[in-house]
Parts: C-alpha cells; structure tokens; sequence
C-alpha cells in the first residue's frame, strides 16, 4: 500500500529547539586547503590527564575538530578536547595504552562511540574488540540518541545527551537524478522516502521523476542507501520515516527499523528496500556509493547538509575523492508542499560559499522532521556534580550550559555547516543503565580484649578503585581502593566479648570512581567477639613448717585486666591439705595458707572467668615446699 501525503498534529522540528544563526560569524573559506580525517584525529602524544577524549557520530567529527582547535591545550602541549574521528585510519592508541584489534578501526558512528563511552564508564564490560579500558573516553559524539529504550527525563541515567547545534537530514544523488523532477520539480516528500525504503516504490520516471512500484520504459531502478546500523544518523532518517509509514508494519530498535523480507540480489540493481544487507549499508555522508552506481541506475541516500557544506566549501575532504559536493553529486530538494526548498542557500553548482538554510523544515503538522539536534553524551555525574573533580569540571564548562565552551563557538558551528540551536547546552535527556559492584565483608578471629582484621572485597568492572566507608559498632572507617586493588582493610578494636555490628549506614559501601557503576551498599551484619583464653601461674615461696605460706596466682589476657576469683587448692599427693578462695585485684590475687607440715605439696588453681575471659578448670601450675 503506497503511503499518501497526511499531516497529524506535531512539529517539523523536535519540541523546544529553534533555531538562529550567530550574526558576526565567519563563513567557511572555500580556497583553503580541505582537512581529511586522518589530520583531524589528534596525536595521542598531545593526549594528557585532563584532556577530554571523545569518539562516535561520523556526522559531527569535523565540527568536533574545529572547537577542538579553538580550545587549544591545557598546558602548551596537552590538548583541551581530543576528538577521534569515526572515518580516519590514524592508528588510534588510548590513554590506558589500549588499541583496537584492528588498530585503524576507529568507533564509527554515534553507536559505537556510545558503547565505548559505556565501556569507559563502567556500564558495560570492554568488548576487547575496540580497545577501550576504563577511564579511555570521556564523551561521544552523537548525531541520534542512542538509548531511547532507556530514556529516564527524571535525570537518574548514567548519561546526559547534551546538544549544541542543528543539522538537517537531505538526501543525495548523482547530479542529473531523476529525483530531481519528482513531484513537478518540487524534490521527495517524507511520504516519497517512506515509499522508497518501505520497497513500495521502486522505480522512478526518468522523464517525470514519478515513482512507481512497476517498472516502464522510461523507468530506472532505484537503489536505496542507509548507513550502517548503530549510526546516528540512519536511526535519525528511519524514525521520521516510520512515523508516516503507518501501512507497512515495521519493527523497531533504537529507531532504527527492519523492513519487509530481505532482499537477496547480489549484483546491481539492486531494487528492493531491505536495508540490512551488506551491499546496500554505506558509511554515512560518504557519496561513493551514489556516483559510483551503476548507469541506468538511480541511487539515492540520506545525507548531512553540515557535511554537504562542509564538502562544497572547501572545510573538510570529501571522502569521495576527485569529486564535488554539487558538481558530481547533489542534493535533492524537500517539497513540503508549498515549495521546494534545500537545506542550504547559495548555488552549489558554482564555487559560491554555502550556508545553513534555516528555512529547510518540515510543514507545520507534519509527523515527521528533517532536522535534528546534535550532541555530546557525558556522565550524569558530571552535571549534577562538576566540582567533584577536575574532569567532571572540564566536562560541564566544555559542554554544559548556554555559557559552555561549545555553545559559545558559533562560529565553528556555523564555518562546518550546521545551524546554532537556542537549547545548545541544555542536559534535557539521560540514560542508561548502570553496572553493579559486589561488596563482600569478611574479617579475622575477633577476640576480646585484641583486634580483628575487617576486610572490604570488591569487585566491579574493570576494578578501577573508588572509596569505602563502613560504620562499625558506631564507628566510621574508610578507605580509597586504588585502581587494579580491589580491598580495604580495617583494624577494629574487640574490647569486649559479644556481638559489634557492621554496615546498614546511609553512606556504608563502595563509591566507585567510574560513573557508570553504581553506588554498592554494604547490608548490616555482625561480628562475634569469642572470650578471651586467659594465662594462669602461680608461684609459692619455700616456707618453714612454723610459718603460714603464701600463694600468689596471676591471671593474664592480651589487652584485659581480668576479674573474678581463683580457687587455690593446696594436695599432697591426692589428698586436699587447704583451699582458698580469692578475688583478683589487678589481675593478682594472694592466697594465704596454713601451716603445713615438712613436705612438698601441690598447688593447683581454677579461675571462675568473667565477661570477657575464660574460666579454667584446676591446674597444677607449681610446688610448694615446706621444711
């Protein structure tokens, strides 16, 4: 079923962002020399502590590049911002000295660049593939939210999507397409692409440009680009697209979409709308594909008007090399349906310097848009928290706020083709979901009167420390693991016997130094203090048989005074001579004896035990010898 034109009630552009253009600002240089990807992609000698690393969005590098060069270094030599591009092949080498597997295979595409900030956060455990440790990449670029499952408007995500300017989503062709005459010379309507990639219409009139689901004589086929999953920028297309594809089920992903049944041809044409087979992905607002195309053949592809600008004008390096942006390939105009209209004002078809065309939109109620805000994700932690640290305070001042360092270079948002935005700065979307770290508590033999060993065991990902604190029998601890430990010891005095308590406080567990770990409590519990086992002696002075003896029994415990009372009991042989009974003062207590005869006696000694040390049973601990 062919979708038709219609219009519900919605806005061409998101909700809340509007547009300007910074009076004042420079436009691009079309003579200068065009910058590849290769030179933009810093040195990662020039890659110090307090630079913030960033990886993704293809669509926004170039614009990355410029800020990045206006911001400048830290120190004369480190820079500010260090932005890998998603298309250049410089061996990529991180901070922690990891590398890709394939060491030229940068995060290409707002997807990749999240999963490697997710990685570098502790959200999710590193892949290995891509190179990224903990602690590797501390934003990305994005050109379509990567995590709309996750959406949490309430704040409590692990990263914030903050944006700083607009781009406008065109579609490209070879020069001379027969796209160009659809609907009267007006270009594609939203409808026309849903149509195209639904595989509804798969030919167009190369004298009318009307499209078709049945071929003619005078009929190309149409070959339909997207880029490849996990781009920002197909995620982007696809979902305005299904939005008034509503006769054709789709399935969708993160935006991105899987329409009807693959299509299988495997040699040009290739007509049909599958756009998850290898040969119909192409990286992102790279026109290779489109004038490489057959002939006979009528290629089409969404494209970034910043990055058509930005080709035109000489910026940055057209991928596809010996061609121009204009000349050998164009962009289609949008026919919103009054009039047709390109994302850019100036004649590409000459050497005139393009600028960003405001007035490129979808009609008013249209279900669908055709810009989009572009954005940087960072930690959550860094807005609500900037002064936690150095980084977090870069963060915010580089991305946060109308005042931020990239909301107040309009004139590199401007010189690399994209419109400014009037929500640049504003944190108004987080996601994702963080990883857990597990806590366990563990300590040495607790005796009264000494101390226990408490152990704090963490694990999490990628072990990069944090701090524990742990409340024991009313007492605060705490302790900063170091990243690659995973341990915090404690000692805690048991000067009593019985049970002291452990954790349950509000702040008792692991703060991880990684934002995308969460915070790991530490349940109460208790710790059993045994009795201690008590030293027993007695000693007894030789004594004539005239005289009353002594005993003096010392009772001992590491740490205790020990009190009670010992009983003394004087035999010879097996025969009870005299018992005595005596408190313990001081650890000591004297036993005052009979006379005995002449003879050697034995002295034996109990001890009662008291709160916190043993009893004893009766123990021959000495000789006393009367003449």
């Amino acid at each position: 079923m062919k979708v038709t034109r219609f219009s519900k009630v919605g806005a061409g552009l998101a909700a809340g962002v509007s547009l300007s253009l910074c009076l004042g600002a420079v436009a691009a240089n079309a003579a200068g020399t065009p910058v590849t990807a290769n030179q933009e992609d810093p040195q990662a000698s020039h890659i110090g502590t307090y630079t913030l690393v960033g990886v993704g969005s293809d669509t926004i590098q170039d614009v990355e590049y410029g800020v990045s060069q206006d911001l400048g270094t830290y120190d004369g030599t480190h820079l500010n911002l260090a932005s890998w591009t998603a298309t250049g092949t410089t061996p990529l080498s991180y901070r922690s000295g990891g590398v890709p597997a394939v060491a030229t295979a940068h995060p290409n595409g707002s997807g990749a660049g999240y999963t490697a900030l997710k990685e570098s956060l502790g959200m999710i455990a590193p892949s290995g593939t891509d190179g990224v440790a903990p602690g590797d990449v501390d934003y990305s670029r994005a050109s379509g939210f990567q995590d709309s499952n996750n959406e949490k408007f309430d704040g409590s995500g692990i990263v914030t999507e903050i944006p700083f300017a607009i781009d406008a989503i065109s579609f490209a062709a070879p020069a001379g397409s027969p796209f160009l005459k659809t609907n009267g010379g007006l270009g594609l309507t939203l409808e026309d692409l849903a149509n195209i990639y639904a595989g509804v219409d798969q030919y167009v009139d190369t004298v009318t440009g009307a499209l078709s689901a049945t071929a003619t004589a005078t009929t190309e086929p149409i070959q339909a680009f997207l880029p490849k999953p996990g781009s920002g920028s197909r995620q982007f297309f696809l979902t305005q697209l299904n939005k008034v594809n509503s006769a054709v089920p789709v399935k969708l992903d993160k935006g991105d979409a899987e329409f009807p049944a693959p299509y299988t041809s495997t040699s040009a044409p290739y007509v049909g709308s599958e756009m998850n087979t290898s040969h119909e992905q192409a990286q992102e607002h790279d026109a290779t594909v489109l004038t490489s195309a057959p002939a006979g053949v009528a290629a089409i592809a969404p494209f970034s008007a910043a990055k058509f600008i930005g080709y035109h004008n000489g910026v940055i390096a057209d991928p596809d090399a010996g061609k121009t942006a204009g000349t050998d390939y164009e962009l289609i105009p949008f026919d919103n349906g009054s009039a047709s209209v390109l994302p850019y004002t100036g004649d590409a078809s000459t050497n005139a310097t393009l600028t960003p065309n405001t007035g490129y939109k979808a009609p008013a109620g249209s279900v669908g848009a055709i810009t989009r805000e572009v954005f940087n994700l960072i930690p959550t932690a860094a807005v609500d928290n900037p002064n936690a640290n150095v980084k977090y305070r870069a963060l915010y001042d580089t991305f946060v706020g109308a005042g931020s360092k990239f909301c107040l270079d309009a004139k590199a948002i401007l010189a690399y083709g994209f419109m400014t935005d009037a929500n640049c700065g504003n944190p108004s979307r987080t996601a994702g979901v963080g990883s857990s770290a597990t806590v366990t508590v563990t300590h040495t033999a607790a005796v009264a009167g000494k101390s226990t060993v408490v152990t704090v065991a963490v694990q999490s990902i990628g072990n990069a420390g944090g701090s524990v604190a742990l409340t024991v029998n009313g007492k605060v601890y705490s302790a900063t693991i170091a990243k690659g430990q995973t341990t915090a010891k404690f000692t805690v005095p048991t000067p009593k016997a019985g049970t002291i308590s452990f954790g349950g406080g509000a702040n008792d567990g692991f703060t991880p130094n990684l934002s995308g770990i969460y915070f790991a409590s530490i349940a109460q519990g208790s710790i059993t203090v045994a009795k201690a086992t008590p030293t027993v002696k007695a000693t007894a002075a030789r004594v004539s048989h005239t005289v009353a003896g002594k005993a003096v029994v010392t009772v001992a415990a590491t740490g205790l005074t020990p009190t009670g009372k010992v009983t003394v009991t004087i035999k010879k042989g097996t025969a009870i001579k005299a018992t005595r009974i005596v408190s313990l003062v001081g650890g000591k207590a004297t036993a005052s004896l009979p006379k005995l005869p002449v003879g050697t006696y034995y002295v034996y000694v109990s001890y009662t035990g008291d709160a916190n040390v043993n009893k004893t049973a009766s123990t021959k601990l000495t000789t006393l010898a009367v003449f």
